[in-house]
């Protein structure tokens, strides 16, 4: 995209316009915030028009969490203001109809900037930049905010290359030479100190314990492991745990799942990008809910209520879906972490004691 025809497709929708609202996928990563606030910032140093940022959810990870307070990004809850008083809607690193984003059906968004496959719902946007071999909708709004030649500003600078590595884990998963240069033009300008905090937050106890419940639990067919999460703090919790577990050597699949509000949502990793995660998120949530994303990680979400109107035991349909489409045949599960039998336990003690 040249800087004329961003001008021409993107900035002409702002003319005359008195707010935008920006909007992420609900649970926002920092890929997500990150492009909202450099968008906005964006539209105010462009036209001058003023605009709010909401996201439908929580904001639960640590990292998350963090990168809000200390890069200061206004963000607000979607169920304190009404989508229609605004006369532009745009969207980030989300699409409608995928079951992240929470819009009346009525109402279509006229921006859309994303690198997820393209919906057919997207398309009649008036402003639609979707490309989908993109490591992170951080480095297009990077890209935008070159093009433009905008000065930069520390704190959006910060906040988009955390996203980028956030959303490429350093640059070793789905990323290209787009997002690589878009992290080098970034880094000179990030605020190094809270980068580190933002990347290494305190985290609670309560995560230590879950993630060895996790740990326990977990099931190895050949080179698939399977995990539930029982007590989900929040949502992205399971994408974390997923990341976790798909490096253990010899694992080429992933599955974290678990219940949360209502809903069953679930994580997918592989190593390989052969292998369409998306793809098979959508797949073997077909029929009772929605899922999609990259080449190696994807994720899902099925409304419990809704899908227990179609199906007996919507949580064990998800998983022997995902088993049937990546289990090695004859594979039998195993624990990760063997139980230790009752005469191991005495032993143990005798020996401590």
């Amino acid at each position: 995209m040249t800087k004329q025809e961003l001008e021409d497709k993107l900035l002409s929708l702002l003319k005359g316009k008195r707010k935008v609202l920006i909007m992420t996928h609900e649970n926002p990563d920092p890929d997500s915030i990150a492009a909202a606030f450099g968008l906005k910032y964006i539209i105010r140093k462009v036209s001058g028009v003023p605009s709010i940022i909401a996201y439908n959810g929580i904001i639960g990870r640590a990292e998350n969490q963090s990168m809000v307070k200390l890069l200061d990004i206004d963000m607000v809850p979607l169920s304190t203001i009404s989508p229609r008083n605004y006369s532009v809607i745009a969207v980030v690193d989300c699409q409608p109809h995928t079951g992240n984003l929470h819009l009346p059906k009525t109402i279509n968004p006229s921006i859309i900037i994303d690198h997820h496959p393209l919906r057919k719902s997207s398309v009649s946007a008036e402003f639609l930049d979707v490309r989908k071999g993109i490591g992170s909708t951080s480095t297009i709004i990077t890209q935008y905010i070159k093009l433009l030649g905008l000065e930069m500003d520390k704190r959006v600078a910060t906040a988009l290359f955390y996203g980028i590595m956030s959303d490429t884990r350093d640059l070793g998963r789905q990323s290209t030479d787009a997002d690589i240069r878009a992290s080098v033009y970034l880094f000179p300008y990030t605020m190094q100190k809270k980068l580190a905090r933002i990347e290494h937050p305190e985290l609670p106890k309560e995560y230590y314990i879950e993630f060895c419940s996790v740990l326990n639990n977990a099931r190895i067919y050949g080179d698939v492991v399977v995990a539930r999460v029982n007590m989900i703090g929040w949502p992205e919790m399971i994408g974390e745990f997923a990341d976790e577990l798909i490096q253990i050597e010899g694992i080429r699949w992933c599955i974290c799942y678990g219940r949360h509000n209502g809903s069953l949502l679930f994580s997918i990793r592989t190593t390989r990008s052969s292998y369409m995660a998306g793809v098979l998120a959508h797949k073997i949530c077909h029929g009772i809910g929605k899922g999609g994303g990259h080449e190696t990680f994807a994720a899902g979400k099925i409304d419990l209520a809704q899908a227990l109107k179609k199906v007996r035991d919507p949580e064990d349909i998800l998983l022997k879906r995902f088993l049937k489409e990546v289990t090695p045949k004859g594979a039998e599960p195993s624990l990760l972490i063997a139980r230790q039998s009752e005469d191991q336990k005495v032993s143990e003690s005798q020996v401590n004691a």
